[in-house]
């Protein structure tokens, strides 16, 4: 067994690259080993700014040999009758390189077909390798890509060059003119020399790397570049908490180094999150905070430089931190000058979609639909939520857009609703204003907080609303991979929100309202265009219950219990009760009693639904004591279950359903024929099973749609 080193060595790739990269390699190796027959021991992908390096350990000296049966013409044309080849069959046996008499006829489910044996020989694998290096370097893609005028390739940056070693012997690779060898670059500034090694071993290759100032192997680039920013960060009693800005910052340096520096104090009068968001997002600095969170005028960062180098990075990246801070102290001074009140009017000058107006026409829709979420709250009791709320949420609503003017926001986008936050409390606004200005716009990413605040929660609602159902109407839908206007996080934020609050909304009511809110459809006194209720409606609907089923499945739940949870009859449209229906299937598919259950629900539901209507049932027409007695438990247990169905009470809904039906239903189908020829009996029959099926289908869960194969 041999092993493969390989290297592609570029000019710096963007931070972000890196790690993607990697992982197609390591996909696109598999792929291709597996389909060139090589088995292998392990891979192991790495890389820095500078090079991708793949190790693969433990392949053949050559590829598997194998016998291939190629299927020719049929048996019919590749013979005559006496048994004798025919042209055909005999110009068969020549393009498949074997001799006459060699060739089968085999059986198949189209007949009978000649068929040739053949024995493949395998390649040597240093051979294969060329094509297959070759391949990977032209799939690997990349956010943005390079190409060069003499050739097809893209790549992230300028390849400079190759390093493919089998063994000790060199794979003969070619690529834009750059030949595969045994060399490879040390630190472009801290070594500048190229390095040979002899043979594809890891180790070796890592050392002499390491006596060039580069440390090729991520994980221990980032350890070591923890450790040092830990330590730095010590004496001012902080403790490192970013672990996303050290993954990209790994990705930035080959010879990890910190170093502390400072800023004026002056510029401490700043809102904290502005100085770091200036340190870590513009400069990928690591901000210093005192054990009680508090800002101080340290900072720490990454260098791609050793120790004898510290002085001048120090004082650069001061001059240039400095030179932002000053800045954005700027900005907070100027834009103070105007309140977030009077940049109402200025909104209109700021677009949102075309045939949707602008931000000042957006943010009335906002304020309609905040005021409509909170009479649904107050409709359907919310607690610790009254009328008098209703004018903050409003005014929240009012102001939430309008720091998208300040020249802050300009300059760091990021900070939208944040600073909206900070200058409303700055003018005086009510403090829970103040807040759902910055919480409207959360969960701004997948693992982001909600709004903690209810005025937040119903802004964020409205605003993440009108978003959906402005681009639907304008058809922007999300397809495939691409979601521009991000509808699936805006549904996912809504559905989070909603489960985390306990709000209990209609979602088809709120996407009328919110529909009917666009200059699309200009309103109609208690009327709705024709388009809203009979695509639009259904259209976001359905994409609603597809965000669902993928959010839960994620979560863990079983594919069919989530589909049960969304078919009931009830479905889904109070989206906070189809959770809690959910999570108590869930809970029951893990009881003893839940098969049973399920066949009840499941038997009444396959052949309840051939009753043509509701109806009601004819007691006059039972005629056996199966029918009668099933039909007396129905209607003295009807009402106790709607009951416990009401109050929410699933759990204990379900085991009574099943306690008081699981064996007269059996013992019903046992014993008593349900299609017979009277088509009134059979009709009253079937009404009865539906009835009783319906019982637990409309209001909790489906369960004709359990597979009890997956029964955990």
């Amino acid at each position: 067994m041999t092993d493969l080193l390989f290297e592609i060595g570029t000019e710096e790739i963007p931070a972000g690259y890196i790690t993607p990269a990697l992982n197609q390699i390591k996909i696109l190796f598999e792929e291709r080993f597996k389909h060139s027959r090589l088995k292998f021991q392990s891979i192991y992908c790495t890389g820095t700014p500078r090079r991708l390096s793949v190790f693969i350990k433990g392949l053949p000296e050559e590829q598997e040999s194998v016998t291939a049966e190629v299927q020719g013409p049929a048996a019919s044309i590749a013979f005559d009758k006496e048994g004798n080849l025919t042209k055909a069959g005999l110009g068969f046996a020549k393009s498949q390189g074997i001799e006459s008499d060699s060739l089968k006829t085999k059986k198949t489910a189209k007949g009978e077909y000649c068929i040739a044996i053949k024995q493949i020989t395998g390649e040597k694998t240093l051979h294969l390798l060329s094509g297959i290096l070759a391949e990977i370097i032209q799939k690997i893609s990349f956010p943005k890509s390079m190409k060069w005028k003499s050739s097809n390739l893209f790549f992230a940056r300028p390849i400079r060059s190759l390093l493919a070693l089998f063994g000790d012997k060199v794979v003969p690779l070619e690529i834009n003119g750059i030949k595969a060898g045994k060399s490879f670059s040390g630190h472009p500034f801290l070594s500048g020399k190229r390095v040979e090694i002899s043979v594809a071993d890891w180790d070796q290759y890592k050392q002499l790397l390491k006596q060039e100032k580069v440390i090729v192997d991520m994980d221990e680039r980032r350890e070591i570049l923890k450790e040092k920013i830990t330590q730095l960060m010590k004496p001012f009693g902080a403790t490192f908490d970013d672990e996303p800005l050290l993954d990209e910052v790994t990705n930035l340096v080959e010879y990890p180094n910190a170093v502390t520096c400072q800023f004026d104090e002056k510029f401490l009068d700043i809102p904290h999150i502005v100085i770091e968001t200036a340190m870590k997002e513009h400069q990928r600095y690591f901000p210093v905070k005192k054990a009680e969170g508090k800002l101080t005028e340290k900072f720490i960062v990454a260098l791609n430089r050793d120790e004898r180098n510290e002085n001048s990075p120090i004082q650069g990246n001061e001059r240039v931190l400095k030179a932002r801070l000053f800045d954005a102290r700027f900005f907070w001074k100027e834009d103070r000058k105007i309140p977030l009140k009077r940049r109402l009017e200025d909104l209109k000058q700021l677009v949102f979609l075309e045939k949707l107006g602008n931000y000042y026409d957006r943010t009335n829709r906002i304020i309609a639909l905040s005021d409509y979420l909170s009479h649904q709250l107050i409709r359907f009791n919310y607690p610790l939520f009254g009328i008098n709320d209703i004018t903050t949420v409003k005014r929240a609503a009012q102001l939430c857009k309008t720091d998208l003017l300040t020249q802050m926001v300009g300059e760091f986008p990021s900070l939208q609703g944040i600073m909206g936050k900070e200058y409303a409390s700055w003018e005086g606004e009510n403090s829970s204003v103040a807040l759902a200005i910055e919480e409207h716009y959360m969960p701004r990413f997948a693992t982001d907080k909600i709004p903690s605040s209810t005025i937040g929660a119903i802004v964020g609602l409205a605003d993440k609303f009108d978003t959906i159902t402005s681009c639907f109407a304008l058809g922007l839908i999300p397809t495939g991979s691409q979601d521009p206007y991000s509808l699936r996080r805006h549904a996912y934020g809504i559905i989070r929100i909603i489960e985390d609050h306990r709000f209990t909304f209609e979602l088809k009511e709120v996407l009328a309202k919110s529909l009917n809110l666009l200059p699309l459809f200009p309103q109609k006194e208690n009327e709705y265009y024709p388009v809203i209720n009979d695509k639009l409606i259904p259209d976001i609907v359905g994409f609603f219950k597809d965000r669902l089923f993928q959010m839960n499945t994620e979560k863990g739940y079983r594919y069919d219990l989530v589909n049960a949870a969304l078919n009931a009859g009830t479905g889904f449209d109070d989206v906070y009760d189809y959770l809690q229906r959910l999570k108590y299937i869930s809970l029951l598919s893990k009881e003893k009693y839940w098969p049973d259950l399920v066949t009840v629900v499941e038997r009444t539901f396959n052949i309840g639904k051939k009753a043509k209507s509701q109806g009601t049932i004819n007691e006059n027409l039972f005629n056996e004591k199966e029918e009668q007695k099933l039909w007396e438990i129905y209607t003295s247990n009807e009402s106790k279950i709607r009951k416990l169905i009401q109050d929410k009470k699933y759990v204990e809904a379900s085991f009574s359903y099943y306690d008081v039906f699981a064996a007269p239903v059996h013992e019903f189908f046992d014993r008593v024929f349900v299609n017979v020829e009277d088509m009134e009996i059979r009709n009253n029959r079937l009404l009865l099973l539906k009835k009783i099926n319906a019982l637990y289908s409309e209001k909790i869960a489906d369960l004709s749609q359990i597979v009890m194969a997956e029964k955990s």
